[in-house]
């Protein structure tokens, strides 16, 4: 992963790099006599953008026969087109589907008579709703996000971007038998299923929240709901199975013209979904002196306006004594701080599936200071020191429970001595050249 030497002579006291990954239990440093992470959760996923359907008849995940006749069902999906779409385009394009027969069926689809979005459900060959989106044109190559729900308490709704809600008052259950198929709307197709990639596929049957905490923005924001059924981050990579995170454990199989979509970077990461995955080493991790932190990742939220804080990670050494980054919701902000100090702190602009880096260098006198791609963000003095010795160090999480994050860390290190400016542009640039970022720091 990193075959070129460093630009600068760089010290590094511990090193987590995702592809040492053993077993989905632990994350090994790579420094001689370093200190391994345990994986709670947490696993070894790649930086696959999602799972690309090509609109054959084999090209479908197949999650099985799952939720005959729930009285409630949503699900949160984004998808980007191979090409654009609009009134005219050749074919109908089925995104999701569960369906026993022709009479009796649920699916999504992006329709070529009207180039709309259309929901639509039968059951024993009557009609229970028929909904179209306010969108009738679809760019290629750039990511939508469609959530769709029924329930017998709320009725049914469909949200494109965050838009306003499309609704329809039907309250009826969801048909009860029929596999259910993402990239089409049934399994074989009929060669006319989805063309484009399809990632970060969830699914519950509960009514969301649209007031705070709003669920229903949450997931547009990327971050799943606690109680998700399923969860499909579709960030395998490899093989033919779409792993199911959540509750349910109903895993689906990729048909063979389902294939993983990389990229330009194609690295092993530290999968974490936002419910409660973590990596914690024990108290073990030098702390002592003047330190730079630096974490690496591709994100999987924009951060902004979210309803919950969402950790990035902590180091700890004892109450006051530790080095915090994270979001808050409270100031819908980035912050970082040596606790019980002032924070630096920067307004979030990332999108979902940007790659950042991030360093946060600690001077033995406790100044520090956050550079983001190589930028200065902002130098605070702190009037705690970390002292000398063990501390523990937090991934993912604010201190064993509770901020959980949900991104895809692919190289963590902590390394001596805090750099200057210059160092941090340098190596900010060598990172973003060897990992394959195209962040042209």
């Amino acid at each position: 992963m990193l075959k070129a030497p460093a630009p600068f002579p760089v010290t590094y006291r511990e090193l987590w790099l995702p592809p040492g990954i053993n077993g989905n239990a632990t994350l090994p440093s790579s420094v001689d006599g370093g200190h391994g992470l345990t994986l709670t959760g947490a696993r070894k996923g790649t930086t696959c953008d999602g799972v690309h359907f090509d609109g054959t008849a084999t090209s479908n995940i197949n999650c099985g026969a799952i939720h005959n006749a729930a009285a409630k069902l949503w699900i949160s999906l984004r998808f980007k087109l191979d090409q654009p779409f609009a009134t005219g385009a050749p074919a109908d394009l089925w995104l999701w589907g569960k369906a026993i027969d022709g009479n009796n069926y649920i699916y999504l689809k992006l329709e070529n008579a009207n180039g709309m979005l259309r929901l639509n459900k039968y059951t024993l060959a009557a009609q229970d709703f028929n909904l179209y989106s306010n969108e009738a044109t679809w760019e290629a190559g750039v990511w939508y996000h469609i959530l769709v729900s029924i329930s017998s308490v709320n009725a049914v709704r469909m949200i494109v971007n965050n838009g306003a809600p499309r609704t329809d008052p039907d309250v009826s259950a969801i048909c009860n038998g029929g596999d259910f198929i993402i990239g089409d709307w049934d399994d074989p197709g009929a060669g006319a299923g989805f063309k484009g990639i399809i990632a970060d596929f969830f699914c519950g049957t509960d009514d969301l929240s649209q007031a705070a905490p709003d669920e229903e923005y949450d997931l547009y924001a990327g971050i799943p709901p606690v109680d998700v059924v399923n969860e499909y981050l579709l960030d395998e990579g490899r093989g033919v199975t779409a792993y199911d995170r959540g509750s349910g454990g109903n895993d689906g199989t990729l048909d063979t013209s389902a294939t993983w979509a990389f990229g330009a970077c194609q690295q092993p990461v530290l999968s974490l979904d936002g419910i409660n995955d973590r990596a914690t080493t024990g108290v073990v991790c030098n702390l002592s002196s003047g330190f730079t932190m630096v974490w690496v990742g591709k994100m999987k939220s924009f951060y902004n306006g979210l309803s919950t804080d969402h950790a990035l990670f902590r180091l700890w050494v004892a109450a006051n004594q530790t080095l915090y980054t994270y979001y808050s919701s409270g100031g819908n902000e980035f912050r970082a701080e040596l606790e019980s100090t002032p924070f630096v702190s920067w307004t979030p602009t990332l999108n979902i599936d940007d790659y950042t880096i991030l360093l946060f260098t600690v001077s033995p006198a406790s100044f520090l200071t956050v550079f983001e791609n190589g930028n200065n963000i902002g130098t605070v003095a702190g009037t705690i020191i970390i002292p000398e010795g063990a501390g523990t160090v937090y991934l993912g999480v604010h201190q064993g429970v509770g901020a959980f994050d949900v991104s895809k860390p692919l190289f963590v290190s902590l390394i001596d001595g805090a750099f200057t400016d210059k160092q941090a542009r340098t190596y900010s640039r060598w990172l973003d050249k060897v990992l394959n970022m195209g962040l042209k720091i």
